[in-house]
């Protein structure tokens, strides 16, 4: 009787641990869907300047531009480290999220190109653009929690997935 009386009190434990952690079956089934949005995405965004909601190839070209003089703050044609920060904190939020600097820096020479920041930016671009037709929706900036952007090779056909996400960038 005693067994019997202390394997009940254990399942009744661990019935109640388990309605209070949230982790019986079933208990995510009414949580609201969990999304990022990547700091990049509120620079893509205020990119739309006729106010569509979809940011063109003409408004993605006219962002880079605007984007590279707003961080070259000496306007010598280079983006150094300290110009690259201030440009982080004021456009994207802060330096504790991506994009960072030696993702435009790639040859670490601690000097960013107009063509390295062209660059890393039509990547992004890239890869937000799930449907490929080079513009950004903003359904396109969200990634939902846990799901990630199917792998392509060049040449391969996809169909592209409901809050596909961007692989590696981060939130």
């Amino acid at each position: 009787m005693h067994l019997k009386s202390l394997a009940l009190i254990a399942a009744s434990a661990a019935t109640v641990t388990a309605c209070a952690t949230g982790a019986g079956p079933g208990s995510h089934a009414n949580e609201p869907i969990r999304a990022l949005l990547s700091a990049d995405v509120m620079m893509f965004i205020s990119w739309d300047t006729n106010g569509d909601l979809v940011v063109s190839p003409d408004e993605i070209e006219a962002g880079i531009n605007r984007e590279f003089e707003r961080a070259d703050a000496n306007h010598d044609g280079r983006i150094e480290p300290i110009e690259f920060q201030a440009w982080q904190n004021a456009v994207l939020g802060g330096s504790q999220m991506g994009p960072y600097r030696l993702d435009f820096d790639r040859n670490v020479d601690n000097v960013i190109t107009r063509e390295e920041f062209a660059n890393e930016i039509h990547a992004r671009v890239r890869d937000y653009d799930t449907d490929e037709n080079g513009s950004l929706s903003r359904a396109e900036f969200v990634r939902v929690i846990g799901q990630a952007r199917p792998a392509t090779m060049p040449g391969m056909q996809t169909t592209p997935r409901v809050g596909s996400q961007r692989p590696g960038g981060g939130p």
